[in-house]
């Protein structure tokens, strides 16, 4: 009677700890699987935005000078008049593309609207100072906001 008991708990235990040892993997990001149109839609639905409008590729190609062909994805919107800095940025890279140049080409973008906009709109001017071009994996955002943290944490975890 003691064998078959033993071998119940045993086997108790160790299911007990393959459940526990299961559950200490680090956190999963939701980012990656969803689409830069998605990851867009819930910073936009996140953040009160001026009135915001898609850009067109040739947008993405004349003023970050990046090249559509070395994104899988992208999703770009930005105020619709103009007098705002507020846009959403999300690039999803090809695999074997320089995702570093990409990433500077942002960086580049970033910083020539803080220029324009010291000229242009001062009082505008903290909404680009305060963001960040944040990448995870193969994607890259900018996303010039209102709340800038608030912002950041629409996109969900795994960001830097």
């Amino acid at each position: 009677m003691k064998n078959p008991v033993k071998r119940l708990l045993a086997g108790l235990l160790l299911a007990a700890v393959c459940l526990a040892m299961a559950g200490c993997g680090a956190p999963a990001s939701d980012t990656p699987a969803l689409s830069c149109q998605a990851l867009a839609d819930r910073v936009q639905a996140a953040c009160e935005f001026a009135g915001l409008t898609d850009v067109p590729e040739s947008y993405l190609e004349k003023h970050l000078l990046i090249d559509a062909a070395d994104l899988e994805e992208w999703a770009m919107r930005r105020d619709t008049d103009g007098a705002s800095p507020e846009m959403i940025l999300v690039l999803k890279v090809k695999s074997g593309a320089d995702q570093a140049a990409i990433r500077k080409a942002v960086e580049e973008y970033r910083e020539e609207r803080i220029l324009q906009y010291r000229d242009y709109q001062p009082a505008q001017v903290f909404k680009l100072e305060n963001s960040k071009v944040l990448q995870n994996g193969p994607l890259i955002a900018l996303i010039v906001a209102p709340d800038a943290a608030k912002a950041v944490s629409a996109l969900g975890g795994g960001w830097n």
